[in-house]
């Protein structure tokens, strides 16, 4: 079963839903809060994320699209990435390497 990663707001959280990334709440520069990656969320957690004034999650979907669809949306996402990024230097590492991360984000 394939999987697809969201991000969403902590308001749309609901308990089972699973994290596909550590939520990790820094408040005044430390660490309050953490639940690793693969953690299934309970009420509780919900609750102590929002007292913990989290903001957004990363978490785990089944993706229901079909191969075709999949491959169409992320040639659709590229496009769109180098349009965002037709005029800047790729030649430069820092731009380089933030094109592959909004690349490989938007074509998940």
């Amino acid at each position: 079963m394939r999987m697809r990663l969201h991000f969403i707001p902590i308001v749309e959280a609901r308990p089972g839903m699973v994290l596909s990334a550590p939520a990790n709440v820094v408040e005044h520069g430390f660490l309050s809060m953490s639940l690793p990656a693969g953690h299934v969320l309970t009420e509780e957690n919900l609750q102590q994320l929002n007292s913990h004034h989290a903001e957004f999650i990363y978490i785990e979907r089944i993706d229901t699209r079909s191969d075709e669809q999949v491959a169409l949306d992320a040639a659709l996402a590229a496009r769109r990435v180098m349009q965002i990024f037709e005029g800047a230097d790729l030649s430069d590492p820092n731009t380089a390497a933030l094109f592959d991360q909004v690349l490989g984000y938007r074509s998940a």
